[in-house]
Protein backbone atom coordinates (compact mmCIF):
# COMPACT_ATOMS: atom_id res chain seq x y z
CA UNK A 1 0.00 0.00 0.00
CA UNK A 2 2.70 2.52 0.68
CA UNK A 3 4.42 1.39 -2.70
CA UNK A 4 0.81 2.93 -4.47
CA UNK A 5 0.33 6.41 -2.93
CA UNK A 6 4.28 7.39 -4.58
CA UNK A 7 2.97 6.15 -7.86
CA UNK A 8 -0.06 7.95 -7.37
CA UNK A 9 1.69 10.81 -6.63
CA UNK A 10 3.68 11.19 -9.55
CA UNK A 11 0.90 10.31 -11.75
CA UNK A 12 -1.18 13.47 -9.85
CA UNK A 13 1.88 15.84 -10.71
CA UNK A 14 2.53 14.76 -14.00
CA UNK A 15 -1.26 15.30 -14.61
CA UNK A 16 -1.17 18.67 -13.46
CA UNK A 17 2.07 19.34 -14.93
CA UNK A 18 0.36 18.34 -18.61
CA UNK A 19 -3.07 20.48 -18.13
CA UNK A 20 -0.89 23.13 -16.89
CA UNK A 21 1.45 22.88 -20.75
CA UNK A 22 -2.04 22.52 -22.28
CA UNK A 23 -3.34 25.46 -20.80
CA UNK A 24 -0.27 27.59 -21.03
CA UNK A 25 -0.74 26.30 -24.89
CA UNK A 26 -4.27 27.13 -25.42
CA UNK A 27 -3.49 30.87 -23.79
CA UNK A 28 -0.75 31.34 -26.01
CA UNK A 29 -2.97 30.10 -29.07
CA UNK A 30 -5.47 31.90 -27.85
CA UNK A 31 -3.28 35.52 -27.53
CA UNK A 32 -2.22 35.05 -31.11
CA UNK A 33 -4.85 34.57 -32.68
CA UNK A 34 -6.70 37.10 -30.82
CA UNK A 35 -3.67 39.45 -31.37
CA UNK A 36 -3.23 38.72 -35.43
CA UNK A 37 -7.46 39.34 -35.88
CA UNK A 38 -6.45 43.19 -34.16
CA UNK A 39 -3.09 43.27 -35.90
CA UNK A 40 -5.32 42.20 -39.51
CA UNK A 41 -8.13 44.54 -38.30
CA UNK A 42 -5.89 47.10 -37.79
CA UNK A 43 -3.86 46.84 -41.10
CA UNK A 44 -7.24 46.88 -42.76
CA UNK A 45 -8.09 50.37 -41.35
CA UNK A 46 -4.73 51.74 -42.57
CA UNK A 47 -5.57 50.04 -46.03
CA UNK A 48 -9.27 51.55 -45.91
CA UNK A 49 -7.83 54.98 -44.57
CA UNK A 50 -4.62 55.41 -47.48
CA UNK A 51 -7.51 54.58 -50.42
CA UNK A 52 -9.61 56.96 -49.20
CA UNK A 53 -7.38 59.67 -49.08
CA UNK A 54 -5.93 58.23 -52.73
CA UNK A 55 -9.55 59.08 -53.57
CA UNK A 56 -10.04 61.94 -52.14
CA UNK A 57 -7.02 63.54 -53.68
CA UNK A 58 -8.25 62.15 -57.11
CA UNK A 59 -11.17 63.96 -56.69
CA UNK A 60 -9.70 67.19 -55.56
CA UNK A 61 -7.66 67.37 -58.20
CA UNK A 62 -10.66 67.63 -61.16
CA UNK A 63 -12.97 70.19 -58.99
CA UNK A 64 -15.11 71.00 -61.79
CA UNK A 65 -15.74 68.22 -64.43
CA UNK A 66 -16.89 69.06 -67.41
CA UNK A 67 -18.36 65.96 -68.88
CA UNK A 68 -20.00 67.44 -72.64
CA UNK A 69 -19.12 70.87 -74.69
CA UNK A 70 -21.69 71.61 -77.12
CA UNK A 71 -20.90 73.65 -79.64
CA UNK A 72 -23.87 75.46 -81.92
CA UNK A 73 -24.46 78.53 -84.43
CA UNK A 74 -26.98 80.09 -86.05
CA UNK A 75 -28.19 83.38 -87.43
CA UNK A 76 -30.47 85.84 -86.46
CA UNK A 77 -32.34 88.89 -88.29
CA UNK A 78 -33.41 91.94 -86.65
CA UNK A 79 -35.74 94.24 -88.49
CA UNK A 80 -36.92 97.36 -87.00
CA UNK A 81 -39.48 99.83 -89.02
CA UNK A 82 -41.21 102.66 -88.77
CA UNK A 83 -43.86 104.39 -91.24
CA UNK A 84 -41.22 106.13 -93.03
CA UNK A 85 -38.23 103.62 -92.99
CA UNK A 86 -36.62 100.42 -91.96
CA UNK A 87 -33.35 99.01 -90.03
CA UNK A 88 -32.16 95.38 -90.80
CA UNK A 89 -29.36 93.82 -89.18
CA UNK A 90 -27.86 90.05 -90.31
CA UNK A 91 -25.65 88.38 -87.67
CA UNK A 92 -23.88 85.32 -87.07
CA UNK A 93 -23.01 83.84 -84.05
CA UNK A 94 -21.41 81.04 -82.02
CA UNK A 95 -21.98 79.31 -78.53
CA UNK A 96 -20.52 76.57 -76.27
CA UNK A 97 -22.53 74.59 -74.25
CA UNK A 98 -20.71 72.75 -70.79
CA UNK A 99 -22.32 70.66 -68.84
CA UNK A 100 -21.02 68.38 -66.26
CA UNK A 101 -20.43 68.66 -62.17
CA UNK A 102 -19.65 71.55 -61.19
CA UNK A 103 -17.79 70.08 -57.88
CA UNK A 104 -16.97 67.11 -57.54
CA UNK A 105 -15.35 66.95 -54.39
CA UNK A 106 -19.13 67.12 -52.99
CA UNK A 107 -19.16 63.29 -54.09
CA UNK A 108 -19.58 60.36 -51.11
CA UNK A 109 -17.50 58.08 -50.77
CA UNK A 110 -17.87 54.42 -49.38
CA UNK A 111 -15.08 51.79 -48.79
CA UNK A 112 -15.88 48.45 -47.62
CA UNK A 113 -14.25 47.32 -44.68
CA UNK A 114 -11.73 44.65 -46.78
CA UNK A 115 -11.01 48.06 -48.59
CA UNK A 116 -11.42 45.98 -51.58
CA UNK A 117 -15.09 47.80 -52.98
CA UNK A 118 -15.50 51.41 -53.69
CA UNK A 119 -18.69 52.88 -53.77
CA UNK A 120 -18.76 56.55 -55.14
CA UNK A 121 -22.02 58.67 -54.89
CA UNK A 122 -22.35 62.00 -57.20
CA UNK A 123 -24.12 65.03 -57.09
CA UNK A 124 -26.11 65.41 -60.76
CA UNK A 125 -24.60 67.09 -64.04
CA UNK A 126 -26.06 70.23 -64.68
CA UNK A 127 -25.32 73.18 -67.30
CA UNK A 128 -21.86 74.52 -66.13
CA UNK A 129 -21.84 77.13 -68.92
CA UNK A 130 -23.76 78.38 -72.02
CA UNK A 131 -20.97 81.19 -73.58
CA UNK A 132 -21.40 83.17 -77.20
CA UNK A 133 -18.21 82.81 -78.63
CA UNK A 134 -18.08 84.92 -81.59
CA UNK A 135 -20.43 87.11 -82.98
CA UNK A 136 -20.80 88.56 -86.69
CA UNK A 137 -22.89 91.28 -88.25
CA UNK A 138 -22.13 90.83 -91.77
CA UNK A 139 -25.58 92.82 -93.21
CA UNK A 140 -27.09 95.38 -92.15
CA UNK A 141 -29.67 98.36 -93.15
CA UNK A 142 -29.30 101.37 -90.58
CA UNK A 143 -31.37 104.53 -91.17
CA UNK A 144 -30.50 107.54 -89.02
CA UNK A 145 -33.90 107.77 -86.75
CA UNK A 146 -34.23 103.99 -86.71
CA UNK A 147 -31.51 102.46 -85.91
CA UNK A 148 -30.86 98.88 -84.21
CA UNK A 149 -28.39 99.65 -81.11
CA UNK A 150 -26.08 97.34 -79.97
CA UNK A 151 -27.95 96.21 -77.10
CA UNK A 152 -30.71 95.12 -78.93
CA UNK A 153 -28.67 93.01 -80.71
CA UNK A 154 -27.33 91.81 -77.44
CA UNK A 155 -30.60 90.97 -76.04
CA UNK A 156 -31.58 88.85 -79.45
CA UNK A 157 -28.33 86.77 -79.35
CA UNK A 158 -29.12 86.26 -75.30
CA UNK A 159 -32.66 84.93 -75.90
CA UNK A 160 -31.46 82.84 -79.03
CA UNK A 161 -28.91 81.51 -76.88
CA UNK A 162 -31.27 80.82 -73.59
CA UNK A 163 -33.14 79.02 -76.27
CA UNK A 164 -30.75 76.74 -78.03
CA UNK A 165 -29.65 75.60 -74.27
CA UNK A 166 -33.63 74.84 -73.77
CA UNK A 167 -33.52 72.79 -76.91
CA UNK A 168 -30.21 70.73 -76.50
CA UNK A 169 -31.07 70.03 -72.53
CA UNK A 170 -34.71 68.85 -73.81
CA UNK A 171 -32.73 65.45 -75.95
CA UNK A 172 -31.61 64.42 -73.02
CA UNK A 173 -27.84 66.21 -72.43
CA UNK A 174 -27.64 66.07 -69.08
CA UNK A 175 -29.28 62.11 -68.92
CA UNK A 176 -26.37 61.53 -71.32
CA UNK A 177 -23.68 63.42 -69.19
CA UNK A 178 -24.62 61.48 -65.91
CA UNK A 179 -23.95 58.40 -67.83
CA UNK A 180 -20.66 59.59 -68.58
CA UNK A 181 -19.78 60.88 -65.73
CA UNK A 182 -20.17 57.64 -64.01
CA UNK A 183 -17.91 56.21 -67.05
CA UNK A 184 -15.11 58.77 -66.34
CA UNK A 185 -15.07 58.75 -62.45
CA UNK A 186 -15.56 54.75 -62.28
CA UNK A 187 -12.00 54.83 -64.39
CA UNK A 188 -10.56 57.15 -62.53
CA UNK A 189 -10.64 55.15 -59.47
CA UNK A 190 -10.24 51.99 -60.43
CA UNK A 191 -6.15 51.94 -60.76
CA UNK A 192 -6.08 52.59 -56.81
CA UNK A 193 -6.56 49.31 -56.12
CA UNK A 194 -10.28 47.89 -55.94
CA UNK A 195 -11.41 45.10 -57.12
CA UNK A 196 -15.30 46.80 -58.11
CA UNK A 197 -15.42 50.56 -58.27
CA UNK A 198 -19.24 51.47 -58.36
CA UNK A 199 -20.64 54.79 -59.25
CA UNK A 200 -24.01 56.17 -58.88
CA UNK A 201 -26.13 59.54 -58.34
CA UNK A 202 -26.92 60.62 -54.94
Amino acid sequence: MNESKPHQSFFSSLAAKIILRLVTIAAICAALFFGGRYAFGQFLKVQVENKRAAVERELTECAELVLYKMRYSDILTLKKKTAFSKSYSIVRYSGVLRAGIEDIRECEIHISEDAKELLVKIPPTILLGNDIQSQEVFDEQQRLFNRISTQEVFDQIEAAKQEAADEILAEGLLDDADERAKQVISSLLRPIGFDKVTVQLK
